[in-house]
């Protein structure tokens, strides 16, 4: 529920209050763009602490530039059709797998990865 009034609350943001006056922030993804992925992945409370630190740091004492959200998360492994993917889930280390580890790929792992959003003509 909560999750729903900020993610209302920073779309409201991004179409009606970001679009009047332009694009000011210095970080690529947007600092409301970053809190809305946020948001999706992570529990409230930690995802306003993120996009609260992220608001204070995009001023001109910081220097900017592209900054990933990043959030620990677990795979699960379940098999289904492809679907086009809203977001991409890039590990942040990647796993190594060595032959004698095999039976142990399908299991679920938790993982440190960026959210990057998924801008295909398709989606």
């Amino acid at each position: 529920m909560l999750k729903r009034i900020f993610l209302l609350f920073i779309t409201f943001y991004q179409h009606y209050i970001s679009a009047f006056f332009g694009a000011k922030c210095r970080y690529y993804p947007s600092c409301s763009e970053y809190s809305k992925q946020i948001f999706e992945f992570q529990n409230p409370i930690i995802a306003l602490l993120k996009s609260f630190l992220r608001i204070l740091s995009c001023n001109q004492f910081f220097k900017g530039g592209i900054s990933y959200p990043k959030i620990r998360t677990t795979f699960h492994c379940n098999f289904m059709p492809p679907k086009i993917p809203k977001y991409w889930l890039v590990p942040t280390k990647p796993k190594t797998f060595k032959l004698k580890n095999l039976p142990y790929i399908t299991t679920d792992s938790i993982q440190n990865v960026y959210i990057i959003k998924n801008f295909s003509k398709v989606s």
